[in-house]
């Protein structure tokens, strides 16, 4: 059988997994990405995304390829989206099509009633996806698959969830070869996860609501053996290798594992790597490993300094003193710092910004980035939004469609009403550039609220594309790397066509 898979991200973790075990099952799979330049999580440009949209080229690719299955997996930023090409897909070409992912996961019910999907895969979809393509390779499709919703004969097929994958180190090493041939335009970096999940359950992400479905049991890791054997290998046959990225949402919880996983990375591997960790998991134990193992960036979220509102609406239980050891110990040890913040949060005004901005005076990162508080289906902080009227049912009945949820651009509105107003954009501007300025010429632009004067039409997110250009920390070097390498790739192909074209 031939599968089509089809990301917006050029590496995709989730679908490597999905490949190699249809792989290993006999089965032909390939990748289609869709760069979506001038319409990620950085930059929207409607009219240059209009130009270089690739939609039309996967659509061929699609035909010439005459896959038996076409598969998505798509965050809830992402499903407009993949519902869009789904749809574009569905009046060319007669496929079945299978959507995945976090918003799929998260409300099965609402993503099997679109028409340009047929089947809605929930939770772990490599056993899944392997036996319901074996079954269309013997003429039938098996509608009772456990993690798998059908439509047949305009009813709706509602299969339980099964058991999680206990044993992490039982699946075949993500399919990169795959990846390469889909995106061959870069390789200087790789990505990797040692983990399934996330040992914590922040109310407003979208993990939370998997820890509950799961009972506290959707946190897995791997061996160190099988980690550093799939890194073995990509070492072997990516001469071009620079650096690692781990993707885990909490990288080094396991102050056992880490350690062992240090020794053997650093006598086998000794490739610089980047990770995410939770600030109480940034001990002295732990970055003395991750500097012997070769780490340079470690990103982690402080979300906000007020604890009330960190600890009993965020759910996040970490003091303001271990962040700031956080933040001082990769300092001390010459680890970078790359710090997550949240405001536009209920409650938020201002001058909470303004307070981070003063702490940030005193401990000072590498990079420091914001986000508006975002709400997802079924979390924790939307149903809690909704019970306290601070969003209406319609705009929670939007969320659960994922019509809310925008690319994480600043000028997006959030659902908290809260106005993104010249005050706000100018104290925002200065948090894009503290980054670049002394600690004490920030605390002085603070305290003689000198931000006023900031021009406020600038667009923040140019302006954090100019910041990783003139910063050269590994975070910047990573953004940049990836970011150029696929808007020069494809920009190159269209222009190159369109130059063709016209001499035709």
């Amino acid at each position: 059988m031939k599968i089509a898979f089809i990301s917006d991200w050029d590496q995709d973790i989730g679908l490597q997994y999905l490949t190699a075990v249809l792989k290993q099952g006999g089965h032909e799979v390939k990748i289609l990405a869709d760069p979506r330049l001038f319409d990620d999580l950085y930059i929207s440009i409607r009219t240059l995304h209009k130009y270089f949209d690739f939609k039309n080229e996967i659509i061929n690719e699609i035909k010439s390829y005459k896959p038996d299955l076409v598969g998505f997996s798509a965050t809830t930023n992402s499903y407009h989206w993949a519902c869009e090409l789904a749809e574009s897909i569905k009046k060319n070409i007669n496929v079945p099509i299978i959507i995945g992912g976090t918003h799929s996961t998260l409300v099965p019910e609402r993503v099997i009633k679109n028409a340009c999907f047929d089947m809605v895969c929930i939770g772990e979809g490599e056993y899944p996806l392997l036996e319901l393509v074996n079954s269309m390779a013997e003429g039938r499709i098996d509608f009772s698959i456990k993690n798998i919703w059908f439509k047949n004969d305009g009813q709706i097929i509602k299969n339980d969830l099964r058991q999680l994958i206990e044993n992490l180190d039982s699946l075949p090493l993500p399919d990169k070869d795959v990846f390469y041939q889909s995106c061959a335009y870069y390789s200087g970096s790789y990505y990797a996860m040692t983990t399934r999940g996330c040992p914590n359950s922040c109310s407003y992400c979208g993990i939370s609501y998997l820890n509950k479905i799961y009972e506290n049991k959707y946190f897995r890791q791997r061996s160190v053996d099988t980690v550093i054997h799939e890194l073995e290998e990509i070492k072997k046959d990516n001469k071009k290798l620079k650096r690692i990225i781990f993707m885990d949402n909490c990288f080094g919880s396991n102050i056992n594992w880490l350690k062992e996983f240090s020794k053997e990375y650093s006598r086998k591997i000794g490739i610089n790597f980047i990770c995410m960790m939770y600030p109480s998991h940034i001990t002295p134990d732990s970055v003395k490993h991750l500097k012997l193992a070769g780490c340079k960036s470690i990103s982690f979220g402080i979300q906000t300094w007020d604890t009330t509102i960190r600890e009993n609406l965020l759910n996040r239980k970490v003091s303001n003193e271990t962040m700031i050891d956080a933040i001082e110990l990769c300092k001390k040890i010459k680890i970078e710092t790359v710090i997550d913040n949240i405001f536009a949060y209920p409650g938020y005004d201002d001058e909470d910004l303004i307070e981070s901005l003063l702490t940030y005076t005193r401990h000072k990162p590498t990079r420091n980035n914001f986000h508006r508080l975002q709400f997802y289906p079924k979390t924790v902080i939307s149903q809690k939004a909704l019970a306290n009227n601070w969003i209406t049912p319609e705009e929670y009945e939007n969320i659960l469609e994922g019509k809310e949820i925008g690319a994480l651009r600043y000028e997006h509105n959030a659902t908290t009403k809260q106005k993104n107003d010249r005050k706000s954009k100018k104290i925002q501007i200065l948090f894009i550039f503290m980054d670049l300025l002394p600690r004490k010429l920030t605390y002085y632009i603070i305290k003689n609220k000198l931000y006023r004067y900031f021009p406020s039409f600038l667009n923040l997110s140019v302006l954090s594309i100019f910041r990783a250009f003139v910063t050269f920390n590994q975070e910047s070097l990573w953004f940049l790397s990836i970011n150029l390498m696929r808007y020069f790739h494809f920009m190159k192909i269209r222009l190159m066509g369109r130059k063709a074209n016209t001499e035709i």
